[in-house]
């Protein structure tokens, strides 16, 4: 009998008795010892979670499980409890469901009978273990916002500048100075983020996370946190779940913010002209994300392989030219800093030797979906898929038919059953490696072929009108046609490589190179 015995523990419930691995395992394996009929043979194998939640059903063993019992490898699977196998009814449900659909589910501690009757006490017990676990989540949840309302910390706080003491944030005296540092700099110094990461940096102080550089990011949250004028914000962020993780989706309502008192790094003075600077800096630059440029997101520096990003400058004339960089003033890291000096390309002479490529692409439509589709078409996989799943119909065949041998006697588990059963397994196993690999071929290859349509079809409907197009269809026409633009060079002396969509993907055909 192929026995799988599920066992889980989550951190918390690693020193409870009867709930530790070891314990679960031997559970699991006296229960299928004692259901195992007279005579027949035990092949166990233990499938564990270690450290993880039952809350969600993205767990390596319980995966592992699952796939073992969709393979019609297990005869009987072994829980110690519903719970161990999930933390929520709808869970237990599915995963009860699915595993009997292949095998027998049995339960250590509870009495499990496939009825009516029994099917109903699973259902009701599961959902009032649910029910409490929620209330004790909302007990908890509203114990912590009374305990914020009185002043005490309801969980570890990790400030930089701060130091947590008998359940309060004391100053770190080492730390403590280095904000007011930055504070001091920003308000006094007229020096930047950027700037004040570089400076952090040349004096050899180490960054919040305990490395050599700081990024301007890390700087910015510095100078925008009330801690450290002595309000500290609880309760102030909306989070959802997202499997195992929780996404910030923005802030509550001003109303449910909680201000907890914390020891002020520095005087509400500075803190006052810090977030005016900030104010006025935003207000002057806020003009800036209306710049519009065609090529964002596709073009790498040649030199150095970092992403090259739009930038303007305006002269004293009020003239304002255009570039694309690769320099990054964001970061003091010097394999993200770009080249130096600073790469410059001029924004319309980049941008109209792209352009006039694709019109000339654009301006003979039937070739341009001739190159499309020999991109799109490549290998031929159907009769790979075909011929793949012909032959894992018949192993699994063959693995039946073996096992139903054994079961009614007429042969017996040998050495040489065994590797029988072990090699349509392995054989099993590699073709089911083999089919998914072909299959994400298949769906690329026609997703491949719906590119090809859609920008044939793009390129007939164009055909006379392309200069009347407005600057997002524009935009949108060169990603459909561009994979990535590599660029070398100065300002109007560069050159640049475009890569285009309908090039064999292993060659990255060179299409151009241009200058100006």
């Amino acid at each position: 009998m192929r026995v799988g015995i599920y066992v889980r523990v989550s951190t918390d419930e690693q020193a409870k008795q009867g709930y530790s691995v070891p314990e679960q395992e031997e559970a699991g394996r006296e229960w299928a010892r004692k259901i195992a009929p007279p005579g027949e043979g035990l092949e166990i194998t233990v499938f564990r979670d270690v450290g993880y939640s039952g809350a969600f059903l993205e767990r390596p063993g319980l995966s592992e499980l699952r796939e073992q019992v969709r393979r019609g490898a297990l005869d009987v699977v072994i829980v110690r409890d519903p719970d161990r196998l999930s933390r929520k009814l709808t869970h237990q449900l599915l995963l009860k469901e699915e595993i009997e659909k292949h095998a027998r589910l049995e339960f250590v501690d509870q009495e499990w009978k496939d009825t009516p009757e029994g099917r109903l006490f699973f259902t009701i017990q599961g959902a009032f273990a649910e029910y409490e676990r929620e209330k004790i989540r909302e007990r908890m949840t509203r114990g912590k916002l009374k305990k914020a309302q009185l002043g005490g910390l309801p969980v570890c706080f990790d400030i930089y500048g701060y130091r947590q003491e008998n359940g309060k944030l004391a100053e770190d005296p080492v730390e403590a100075g280095i904000v007011r540092l930055i504070f001091r700099w920003f308000t006094t110094e007229d020096v930047g983020f950027a700037g004040i990461a570089a400076r952090l940096v040349e004096k050899g102080i180490p960054s919040p996370r305990g490395g050599h550089f700081w990024e301007r990011d890390a700087v910015r949250r510095i100078v925008h946190n009330p801690a450290y004028v002595g309000q500290l914000l609880y309760n102030r962020t909306q989070w959802q779940k997202q499997g195992r993780k929780s996404r910030k989706t923005g802030d509550k309502d001003p109303g449910e913010w909680i201000t907890i008192p914390v020891p002020p790094l520095v005087d509400r003075a500075t803190w006052d002209c810090a977030q005016e600077k900030c104010a006025v800096t935003r207000r002057r630059y806020s003009g800036w994300a209306e710049n519009q440029y065609l090529l964002s997101g596709l073009v790498t520096c040649a030199e150095c392989g970092l992403p090259m990003h739009g930038i303007s400058h305006k002269r004293k004339s009020g003239r304002v030219d255009r570039y694309y960089t690769c320099a990054r003033s964001h970061t003091t890291d010097p394999a993200k800093i770009g080249c130096r000096p600073r790469r410059l390309v001029r924004l319309e002479e980049l941008e109209g030797v792209v352009w006039e490529l694709v019109k000339n692409w654009l301006s003979d439509p039937e070739e341009l979906s001739r190159k499309l589709r020999e991109q799109a078409h490549g290998e031929d996989v159907s009769a790979d898929l075909a011929r793949i799943e012909k032959r894992l119909r018949e192993i699994k065949k063959g693995r039946a038919n073996v096992r139903r041998a054994l079961a009614s006697g007429l042969i017996d588990l040998d050495e040489e059953t065994a590797k029988t059963l072990a090699d349509l397994k392995s054989q099993e196993r590699q073709l089911e490696a083999r089919l998914k690999e072909i299959e994400a071929v298949a769906r690329r290859k026609a997703a491949d072929e719906a590119a090809a349509r859609d920008a044939y079809q793009k390129a007939r409907e164009l055909l006379g009108r392309i200069d009347a197009l407005t600057f997002e269809q524009k935009k949108a026409l060169v990603r459909t046609l561009v994979r990535r633009i590599t660029v070398a060079g100065q300002l109007r002396d560069f050159k640049a490589v475009v890569y285009a969509a309908f090039a064999p993907i292993a060659e990255a055909a060179r299409i151009k190179e241009g200058g100006v």
